[in-house]
């Protein structure tokens, strides 16, 4: 039950309020506006009292500044629900302790997303960032510190508009869903000038700050509102370099490469890997892709802006990418093309029958229903359809001969009949290295499930 002193904040979409309990250094209510700050663009309310609802999360002050975030609903992350009359449950594990203000808006915005995503099931949460030009969505991603949220506020302070910051949604359709989070800044700032305006503790775009971060405020920076949905005009993966001998540009890259990267963005909480297989699919199939090399936030912001609609037409060519020996890799889908089938050579044998080499095992596999698979000229994707059992959020790759592979499991085979026929096709291999690579596959596409076995008389 609320206390007469805690607060709530109703976030749109979410089923039970963010509820502040009392004892913060600077007051509930002051909390209550920093918090409002930082997360402006979502829409809420702060009803008078506390309500009489169950909460989502509670927001539990310690001492020195820092807090417990506890989730009270049970798609939160690895939360305990708290009870406040149980003392033993502010002991058990599973609360998320947040040092300061800014970590605490930090995380509690990602899980206002999650919560929010268990209701909109159509949607999924991506990790990445979009920015609006002259009317087009660019849709940015990156690996860990590859300074989406640096160019975004560089992009912002120079006109764009921002969709969001780290956290977004992916329609099906491929529209983006913004949830108007400005830009989150790792300190200290790079050495940009244009990035002046923020720096300084009385800047007047900072919601909040601590000695590693700095919070934007939605309010003073050009962000869309909330549920702004808007389709993707172009994916740009961005690359850092630091040689400063790097050439540097808007460079296309194998569709493989784009798929992956794209596809690690995903959040899949709930193992929606099929859905998100064709999504990116369907996407990378509709617009460009191509990686922005830069060294600093001003050649990024330079090589943007003079981005014209020929810079990113899909008919420039794309590097073919060398097909090592069978390998997976955790990683993204690709987009299908009817047709790809394994080589005629084996192709033929497996149709007529081959005779089972003396050392073959009385097991076979076979593909699974409900298997997704997606290829073009340099590989294939595999993933779970999201509503079959034993979803696990997994997207396998497969280079061009693991696809051949996945062909031949159409119907049942063992390790040593498939090594036989990729022999006969690939003999510069060795039967020995393609029998290795052919189990090893094998298992770990049934570790994923992927692949099931079969008895053979």
């Amino acid at each position: 039950m609320p206390t007469a002193t805690s607060r709530d904040i109703c976030f749109r979409g979410i089923p039970g309020p963010v509820r502040l309990l009392p004892g913060a250094a600077e007051g509930t209510d002051a909390l209550l506006r920093a918090l409002r700050r930082v997360l402006g663009c979502w829409p809420h309310h702060i009803p008078a009292i506390a309500t009489g609802t169950s909460p989502s999360f509670l927001v539990e002050p310690l001492a020195g500044g820092a807090f417990r975030l506890h989730g009270a609903s049970p798609e939160a992350t690895d939360f305990t629900p708290f009870h406040p009359q149980d003392a033993v449950a502010r002991l058990r594990p599973g609360y998320s302790l947040e040092p300061s203000l800014t970590c605490l808006a930090c995380t509690l915005a990602v899980e206002l997303v999650a919560v929010y995503e268990t209701q909109h099931t159509s949607q999924m949460g991506i990790h990445a960032a979009a920015a609006v030009r002259d009317g087009r969505t660019v849709l940015f991603c990156g690996t860990h510190k590859a300074g989406k949220s640096a160019l975004m506020a560089r992009l912002l302070l120079d006109g764009w508009q921002g969709l969001g910051d780290d956290m977004l949604a992916l329609s099906p359709a491929g529209e983006l869903f913004s949830y108007g989070f400005a830009p989150r800044l790792r300190l200290p700032l790079p050495e940009c000038e244009s990035l002046a305006p923020l720096r300084g503790p009385s800047s007047p775009y900072a919601a909040c700050g601590d000695d590693y971060y700095l919070c934007c405020d939605p309010a003073r920076l050009p962000m869309l509102p909330w549920g702004t949905l808007l389709p993707v005009d172009a994916v740009v993966i961005l690359d850092r370099q630091e040689d400063p001998a790097a050439a540097c540009g808007l460079l296309p890259q194998a569709r493989q490469d784009d798929m992956r990267d794209l596809l690690l963005r995903f959040l899949l909480r709930d193992g929606r890997a099929g859905l998100a297989l064709r999504t990116a699919c369907d996407l990378l199939q509709r617009v460009p892709c191509r990686v922005l090399r830069y060294r600093t936030l001003d050649e990024a912001a330079a090589l943007l802006d003079g981005w014209q609609a020929a810079a990113f037409s899909p008919g420039l060519p794309q590097p073919q990418p060398v097909v090592p020996a069978v390998t997976d890799d955790l990683a993204a889908p690709c987009p299908p093309r009817e047709g790809v089938r394994p080589p005629r050579a084996f192709r033929r044998r497996h149709a007529r029958g081959v005779r089972r080499p003396p050392d073959a095992l009385p097991a076979a596999w076979r593909q699974r229903p409900g298997v997704i698979f997606r290829q073009d000229a340099a590989g294939g994707f595999l993933a779970r359809d999201e509503e079959a059992a034993g979803r696990d959020g997994r997207v396998f790759r497969l280079n061009g001969m693991g696809c051949a592979l996945w062909q031949l499991w159409e119907e049942p085979g063992s390790d040593a009949e498939l090594a036989a026929l990729l022999a006969e096709a690939f003999p510069q291999a060795g039967l020995p290295r393609i029998r290795r690579d052919v189990t090893a596959l094998r298992q770990r596409l049934c570790a994923a499930g992927f692949l099931e076995q079969v008895e053979t008389s």
